[in-house]
């Protein structure tokens, strides 16, 4: 258990007599649980909060639907999230946009006006020299954000890069000042006929999963990274996944998990 941590085996919840494995508690900073937001009303993001909101630490502004969307519907989103004690940032590829467009002072002090708490800075749809991606993190970081720096493409069969590079992007964007590593799941977690383990692994081995989110929007990625790397695995996932997850994450959903996961507090 690490210092400052608090655990929570639901006692507060219904059927509070069936025992099942505790979990760290909001706020956190490992077992974080990252919502996509694609386009969601507020009545629709409120009713998801009311009833998950708990389980939930960040929503991701998704896609590049903010471009469509007035500021006062993105500073409505960003009120409501923290409403709910969740933390709000801007999906990576309007951040993207931004880039190629050669505007990202603006769209820094933009995203600092809506009120958001982070923000995404990814590459996996554009090249970008690793050395001007980590300028970008550290630019991001001085506005004030939690910068969630992404490493991966997508639309390929698994990384385009050898693994080490990987790993050499991970330690340069985090000595640049990242929140967190954010890993591209298509062709990895996503999309694929089968779980490509061997660079999960390989990640696993030389980097601390606590500061790394895996992208998860397939179910079964949720399956494969709580049996592999434990409850307290960091996801990306759908709006619709929420309780699907938490489920995973206590033992009590999905085979092959039921009433398996544990949790050691020390």
């Amino acid at each position: 258990m690490k210092q400052n941590e608090c655990w929570n085996g639901l006692e507060e919840m219904a059927f509070n007599f069936i025992k099942i494995p505790p979990r760290t508690a909001k706020p956190r900073e490992r077992g974080i649980t990252i919502v996509a937001d694609k386009g969601l009303g507020l009545n629709q993001m409120e009713d998801l909060f009311n009833l998950v909101g708990a389980y939930i630490d960040w929503v991701k502004i998704g896609i590049s639907a903010p471009r469509i969307f007035t500021k006062q519907q993105l500073i409505d989103k960003v009120k409501l999230c923290h409403q709910y004690d969740i933390k709000a940032f801007i999906a990576g590829d309007v951040t993207e946009m931004a880039i190629m467009q050669g505007v990202t002072d603006e769209y820094l002090q933009e995203v600092k006006d809506l009120g958001a708490d982070g923000i995404e800075i990814a590459t996996a749809q554009v090249y970008l020299p690793l050395e001007e991606k980590c300028l970008l993190v550290t630019k991001a970081k001085d506005f004030g954000f939690q910068v969630f720096a992404e490493v991966g493409k997508k639309g390929v069969d698994g990384w385009a890069v050898a693994p080490n590079f990987i790993l050499k992007e991970v330690d340069a964007l985090f000595q640049a000042g990242a929140y967190k590593v954010l890993v591209q799941g298509e062709g990895v977690l996503e999309a694929v006929s089968e779980i490509q383990e061997k660079p999960l692994y390989e990640l696993a081995a030389k980097v601390d999963l606590n500061q790394i989110v895996f992208q998860a929007k397939d179910n079964r990625a949720h399956t494969w990274l709580i049996k592999n790397f434990g409850l307290e695995v960091n996801m990306d996932i759908e709006s619709n996944q929420v309780v699907m997850v938490e489920l995973c994450r206590r033992g009590i959903r999905k085979r092959g998990l039921f009433g398996l996961i544990a949790s050691y507090k020390g």
